[in-house]
């Protein structure tokens, strides 16, 4: 089987070698996406297992289009019956970038009618659309007058983890969340230290990553389990496999916030799903809080002064520099922001720098070694 799994941003090649040790076979990777092969066991263990996945795509039909209006031509000459039953719901989530199409939705309605069209001639019958809660989910792409139409095996995003029923102060996407930890190179031993946690995704993330436990084990439903080849008893399989990996965590796993409502939000949660004892929270200023211990990794996401403002942000990450500089030596410092001026305000030397995006915003993922007295001593 072909599969698209796609992704976001920067994330490419870290999802390219999860996937590898997933077994998939003629990895490659591309913009927000990673081409490869495997089997349906595989389909269901990405759908599960993978922390950097969004969706998996199963290419159905390829074509070139000369107009808009031969994206119904083309789409008519398939045979959708195969994909879904006059009983069962669909929706179509499109990607169009094409002179062909002024409205996006034009396309996506073009495709819609080619659909219903063609299970109509055939049966008799018509299916019906459902934009919350639908049985098969279609993919169309259109660049150009290239159009790839695929089956969404997942459904909902895999970002979506259904860990936590509720979040606050402008929470990082889980899939970000999940990068941010690799690219630390943490070995799952050092203490893990979140301060301005909010919400607590990277913690959530953090300690997954460190027990192996799936992403997601709280999950129950996938696209793919409306499917004609949907097999139970190998997607039952695939989880036992995956749970039975999934081990005490080693590392200290702490999160730091001075906002009353989000740590009791976040307690409630890891209560709920007894995971309690498995991660400290603390309801604290950050800087009023100090770690005497050395080799601890910290991971920032502070304010960038977009959704959540700061009076002044400036002065604002210069605390942040000061407090690292003068809590935390002989650990190492990680900060993801979009406001550039301000990081610079941090006034610590970085030794390792990606991009990543949050969302739509363009984000500097920083590294920063924590010693006592100067770079030229160290």
């Amino acid at each position: 089987m072909q599969f698209t799994v796609k992704t976001q941003a920067e994330i490419e090649p870290l999802l390219a070698e999860e996937l590898r040790s997933l077994g998939l076979r003629n990895i490659e990777p591309g913009n927000r996406l990673v081409h490869c092969e495997g089997e349906l066991e595989h389909l269901y263990r990405i759908n599960y297992e993978s922390r950097l996945a969004l969706k998996v795509l199963v290419p159905i039909v390829e074509f070139t289009i000369q107009d808009a209006k031969d994206l119904y031509t083309q789409a008519m000459e398939y045979n959708w019956n195969q994909w879904l039953q006059p009983k069962q719901t669909f929706v179509i989530r499109f990607s169009i970038f094409s002179s062909f199409f002024s409205n996006s939705l034009y396309g996506a309605q073009l495709f819609k009618d080619a659909v219903v069209d063609t299970i109509r001639k055939k049966t008799g019958k018509r299916p019906n659309v459902d934009l919350k809660n639908p049985d098969i989910v279609f993919d169309l792409y259109i660049n150009g007058n290239k159009c790839v139409i695929s089956a969404d095996s997942s459904g909902e995003p895999l970002f979506k983890r259904n860990y936590k029923t509720k979040s606050f102060r402008a929470p990082i996407n889980e899939i970000l969340a999940a990068a941010m930890i690799q690219l630390t190179g943490w070995d799952k031993k050092q203490t893990l230290i979140n301060p301005m946690c909010g919400s607590g995704t990277l913690l959530f993330e953090a300690l997954f990553y460190a027990e192996n436990r799936p992403s997601q084990f709280y999950r129950k439903r996938w696209a793919f389990q409306h499917w004609d080849n949907y097999d139970k008893e190998l997607l039952e399989q695939v989880r036992e496999r995956a749970d039975a990996q999934i081990v005490d965590p080693v590392a200290r796993i702490i999160g730091i916030d001075n906002n009353a409502i989000t740590v009791k939000i976040l307690r409630r949660t890891l209560r709920e799903l007894e995971l309690d004892h498995k991660v400290s929270t603390q309801m604290t200023d950050f800087f009023q809080w100090e770690h005497k211990a050395e080799d601890a990794i910290l991971i920032l996401n502070p304010p960038y002064d977009e959704r959540m403002k700061v009076e002044n942000v400036r002065e604002f990450y210069k605390s942040i520099g000061d407090h690292l500089k003068q809590s935390f030596q002989g650990n190492t410092a990680w900060i993801i922001t979009a406001n550039k001026e301000a990081m610079k305000a941090i006034g610590l030397k970085t030794s390792a720098k990606k991009i990543l995006f949050n969302g739509p915003l363009e984000c500097r993922f920083l590294k920063f070694e924590l010693f006592s007295g100067s770079l030229k001593d160290k």
